[in-house]
């Protein structure tokens, strides 16, 4: 528009002039409507977040050495307005929540725990066992009272076991006891002084499955130790039992445990659909047929069926049947499990990775691993003459590690969808992942009340899932599968935010250190983003535009 009105003038001496002096009057109206802001840096204050179980003498401490330290209280949550002035935080008490780590990533942290609180701060035990299963709940606890007592009890206040303590020192205890029926329900832990009086109570939810009477097929290339000791444990469970040992090509030797007696020459489809766990060792594969090979591969994926590979030296030298493992070799024969038992190993370990489910574990070593084919999943060990343990007497150190060992790949009596559960402790109005596995294309997940959630599906693997939630009530509750109807259901317990206070507060401090022990040591820079005064642009386009009126006029004159 300027361009054509000064066009007519363009012969004029101050043509050139007139034209920057409207671009320039452009330029500034333009600015005027984009607000832009400039960066600055500031000069930053130091601040304390004041969080759960903080000492008053720490704060003191700090304030001495610096009166104009800004606090900050942490109620689980973080407003990134409080931290932004902030270029140096100390944290007292117990830590903030791990899920809001990352407000302070980008900031110099100093974390100043105090001690662990008074309490139960450990508890151990099986959150899923079967129906007649000797239940043992082992747990630490801190800085307990002499004379004071914990007790195990049943569902209505039945007391089942107890420990008393007498000293005052960190105790480790434990306690069983035998399940009698199948169902969800809560044991507790409950505290009591010297007197009987109640303290408090911690819940211990129990998911409890049926006895079942298991159809299990044993494959062997030759007998060991370890399949005898193994189908004698299985036998005395009360599980069908059929064992195959190759003598020669072709030629098998037969025994039979629970059940009839059966001829299996060669392994079909039909044989395979009553088998809910196969055990066969890399001999027994090898020796199978091609078209057999193919049948059990096609069961796992399938039909579900779950095997476990009797681990030998050739595991981790040769070609592996089904699935590969990887392993790294240690130079440990033996390891103690997390239950103090020691055991003997082949001298490797499972290399940790996205693709498989650890099933056994001491401390940060995988001992047995779990892999996923289709419907089914194929799992093996590190662990070796396991039979060792019966021959010292302690046979429930034995069933424990069968157990863990054989349970997770035991045929999913759910075919459509397999919940890969984490075990973690849920608190309500907290964040609750979970994972599970199907191939469904057009399902929603549902919770408690009917609500549908949100689900994410895995970018690498195709059939893996996720659900994020914040349950608001405590109590067991279930989380549903549907398409036209229900098709899966996962029962979960969620805690109270009272529960497991000492529990809860020590592993805080302990994700809190170990998280803010690689903080930046120097302090980083703080900058704040204000709005340039927009006045300064109005200036100039109105003078620009004052100039472009006049300059006319003058030049009439």
């Amino acid at each position: 528009v300027f361009l054509i009105k000064e066009w007519s003038r363009k012969s004029s001496s101050t043509f050139v002039i007139r034209i920057g002096v409207a671009m320039v009057a452009i330029l500034a109206l333009a600015v005027l409507a984009l607000k832009p802001a400039s960066r600055f840096e500031i000069e930053g204050k130091q601040g304390v977040l004041l969080t759960q179980g903080y000492q008053e003498s720490q704060l003191d401490r700090l304030k001495k050495l610096n009166p104009k330290l800004e606090e900050v209280i942490y109620n689980d949550h973080i407003l990134q307005s409080q931290l932004d002035s902030l270029r140096k935080v100390f944290i007292l008490g117990t830590g903030v929540q791990p899920y809001d780590f990352w407000q302070l990533a980008d900031k110099n942290v100093a974390f100043l725990s105090g001690e662990f609180p008074a309490g139960i701060n450990n508890v151990n035990y099986k959150t899923s066992a079967v129906e007649g299963d000797a239940w043992n709940v082992k747990a630490q606890y801190a800085k307990p009272n002499i004379g004071n007592q914990i007790v195990l009890q049943a569902p209505g206040n039945l007391a089942l076991d107890s420990v008393r303590f007498n000293r005052s020192q960190d105790t480790v205890f434990s306690l069983q006891a035998r399940l009698k029926a199948p169902g969800n329900f809560v044991y507790e832990l409950v505290e009591k002084d010297s007197t009987g009086i109640e303290i408090q109570r911690e819940p211990l939810p129990l998911h409890v499955l049926p006895k079942q009477q298991l159809n299990i097929l044993m494959l062997n290339a030759f007998p060991t130790f370890e399949i005898k000791y193994l189908k004698n444990f299985l036998a005395a469970l009360n599980h069908k039992v059929l064992v195959r040992n190759r003598l020669t090509q072709g030629r098998f030797k037969y025994e039979y445990f629970n059940r009839e007696r059966e001829t299996l020459q060669s392994l079909n489809a039909t044989a395979l659909e009553a088998i809910d766990l196969l055990i066969l060792d890399g001999g027994a594969w090898n020796s199978l047929s091609r078209k057999e090979q193919h049948t059990v591969r096609t069961a796992i994926e399938q039909e579900g069926l779950g095997v476990f590979l009797m681990p030998d030296e050739n595991l981790f030298y040769g070609n592996q049947p089904l699935l590969n493992f990887k392993f790294t070799r240690t130079s440990l024969s033996e390891i103690n499990l997390e239950n103090g038992v020691r055991v003997s190993t082949f001298g490797y370990l499972f290399n940790p990775s996205s693709d498989i489910n650890a099933t056994l574990k001491s401390g940060n070593s995988l001992l047995a691993a779990q892999r996923f084919l289709g419907f089914g999943s194929v799992s093996t060990t590190v662990l070796t003459n396991t039979y060792a343990l019966q021959l010292k007497g302690n046979k429930a150190a034995y069933k424990a590690v069968w157990s863990e060992l054989l349970k997770p790949v035991l045929r999913a009596e759910d075919e459509v969808v397999y919940w890969e559960d984490s075990h973690q402790s849920v608190y309500k109005n907290e964040p609750y992942d979970i994972q599970f596995r199907t191939t469904l294309n057009d399902f929603k997940v549902q919770d408690a009340s009917g609500a549908s959630l949100p689900v994410s599906g895995d970018p690498d693997i195709e059939d893996l899932w996720s659900v994020t939630f914040y349950p608001e009530q405590s109590g067991w509750y279930q989380l549903q599968i549907a398409t036209d109807s229900i098709v899966s259901t996962h029962s979960y317990y969620v805690l109270d935010s009272l529960d497991w206070q000492a529990k809860s507060s020590r592993a805080r401090i302990l994700a809190n250190e170990n998280y803010f022990k690689s903080s930046a040591p120097e302090e980083t820079p703080i900058y704040l983003k204000q709005a340039i005064n927009p006045l300064y642009f109005f200036m100039i386009f109105f003078l620009a535009m004052g100039y472009l009126w006049l300059e006319p006029k003058l030049a009439m004159d």
